[in-house]
């Protein structure tokens, strides 16, 4: 049929912020960052004080703002991950990831990203959105 394509399939992947013992695990947690891992290929260390400022700025988002935002990150992300992993593509793959894990846990009303460890966000990409998986007590410690 002229003028018809079909849509290429957008991957499902995680997103996961573990509490496992492994050494990089816990050195990351031990210079105070969070550790994302992407894909279940790509171990990222995401910067304290970026998830805190990045936080604050996703609450003043409309909930349209952080659909679309969610939206956009998650496919990119999905399309970084399906092609070869380049070096050049880590920074891009890093921020995506840090822009949908911070706006799936503001959109299910998780009250900081502390309270969230450990926990997974699965991106359903032929349905175009996310699901979050959290521990039954995170516990009330703000530490990692």
């Amino acid at each position: 049929m002229p003028g018809f394509e079909l849509a290429q399939e957008i991957s499902a992947f995680t997103l996961a912020c573990p509490l496992g013992e492994d050494g990089a695990l816990s050195a990351i947690r031990a210079r105070g960052n969070f550790p994302l891992i992407i894909g279940g290929q790509v171990l990222a260390e995401l910067d304290a004080g970026d998830i805190n400022d990045n936080w604050v700025a996703a609450g003043r988002l409309s909930a349209l703002e952080a659909l679309d935002m969610s939206d956009k990150a998650g496919k990119r992300l999905s399309q970084l991950l399906e092609d070869s992993i380049d070096a050049s593509d880590l920074t891009d793959m890093v921020s995506d990831a840090a822009v949908l894990f911070l706006l799936t846990l503001r959109r299910h009303g998780v009250a900081s990203p502390h309270a969230a460890q450990p926990c997974t966000v699965v991106w359903e990409g032929m349905a175009g959105h996310e699901h979050l998986l959290m521990r039954a007590s995170a516990g009330d410690d703000d530490s990692f």
